[in-house]
């Protein structure tokens, strides 16, 4: 599991405000791509509070 905070670190010279949601939005961007049904996700989940999931297998595994 990987929080929003680690993930914008990762992104090197990138500047975050508190209320930035510019990781979400890539999230969802790449959820469009390799999600067959983005609004049900089971590559990248959301926890809540935590942060993403990645399961190389979906949801199924």
């Amino acid at each position: 599991m990987l929080s929003r905070d680690l993930l914008v670190e990762l992104l090197k010279g990138f500047d975050r405000d508190a209320f930035d949601r510019s990781m979400d939005n890539r999230v969802t961007r790449l959820r469009r791509k390799i999600e067959p049904d983005p609004a049900h996700p089971a590559y990248i989940r959301t926890v809540r509070g935590e942060g993403y999931l990645f399961n190389p297998h979906g949801a199924d595994a």
